[in-house]
């Protein structure tokens, strides 16, 4: 689901529960230094906060990003999409200018280049579709979509996590790259389109009042981020899968993982479990999709595993 309208209706009729200032206040012991007052956010208390205990701060804001209170609420997602999580990503580009001509392991190139295709058919008797390469323009930015697993209750750490890790990827934009945000659990809907508008205060409020549950098809998540990817002619292409790596009802996931890397792109997994058959599936799929794994367990963790697989 991509159409913006349905997005919102599909918001509207799932959206998450709010939390009142009683519910806040018991569930988090420095609510009251933090709000105060009603639709009052104190950003130093926060801060303060986040110095002392960062996993706290992390589960407070979300907290407050789901709050009753619609001032707070505001407030709350404001401060979560400017969240201090690291320096934009730097370098210099591989040439002059913005974009590159490379060969691509698709046929979305302008020009068939063979001596490519002949070095991918080697010895192999029979030609085969994905033997071909093609030469074609992409830019020298990044392409990124970030492949949040919404099955169950999102809800607690999970959305802290999802919350920061897309802060974290949209602070590390330079001009030209792209991001997309995709939530799935037995369907899957595009948060965000792939593009490079470097705001996220769209995002934010999504992941905020997205409620899924239900089952995991990590088929079809991987599915409609790699249609995302197939927009974009970046020179680097990443899918972030935010999951625990374990479908529980879905087509076998590593056949779209590989097709992810038959594509041009890497398929990265930030691991939220280090259940065995979560760590397992979170293994298989990241070398099926010729990425990474990073893990994370607690929601301070998103910026530094964005890093590690990104940089």
């Amino acid at each position: 689901m991509e159409d913006p309208g349905e997005v919102e209706q599909l918001l509207r009729e799932h959206a998450a529960r709010r939390a009142g200032r009683d519910e806040l206040s018991r569930a988090h012991p420095d609510f009251a230094q933090v709000s105060p007052q009603a639709g009052q956010l104190d950003e130093q208390a926060v801060a303060d906060l986040a110095a002392r205990d960062p996993e706290a701060a992390a589960r407070l804001l979300t907290a407050m990003g789901r709050a009753f209170d619609p001032a707070l609420r505001a407030a709350a997602r404001a401060l979560a999409t400017r969240l201090p999580v690291g320096a934009p990503r730097t370098g210099v580009p591989d040439r002059p200018g913005t974009r590159r001509v490379v060969t691509r392991r698709d046929d979305t190139g302008s020009d068939v280049d063979l001596d490519a295709t002949l070095a991918a058919r080697g010895a192999e008797p029979h030609w085969r579709a994905e033997h071909v390469r093609t030469r074609g323009w992409r830019s020298t930015g990044r392409a990124c979509v970030l492949l949040v697993d919404a099955s169950g209750s999102v809800a607690g750490d999970e959305l802290a996590v999802a919350v920061l890790t897309a802060s974290a990827l949209a602070q590390r934009m330079r001009p030209g790259d792209e991001l997309a945000v995709v939530a799935f659990w037995s369907r899957a809907v595009v948060l965000r389109p792939l593009s490079a508008d470097p705001r996220t205060d769209v995002v934010v409020d999504r992941l905020f009042d997205l409620h899924g549950g239900g089952t995991t098809d990590l088929d079809l998540g991987l599915r409609t981020a790699a249609a995302q990817l197939t927009r974009s002619r970046a020179a680097a292409r990443d899918v972030l899968l935010l999951s625990d790596g374990v479908p529980t009802e879905s087509p076998d996931p590593l056949p779209a993982a590989a097709a992810v890397a038959r594509a041009g792109a890497r398929l990265h997994v930030l691991s939220l479990s280090e259940e065995p058959e979560s760590v397992a599936g979170c293994a298989a799929l990241a070398a099926a999709g010729g990425g990474r794994v990073a893990r994370l367990l607690r929601p301070a963790q998103a910026p530094a595993a964005v890093r590690g697989l990104l940089d």
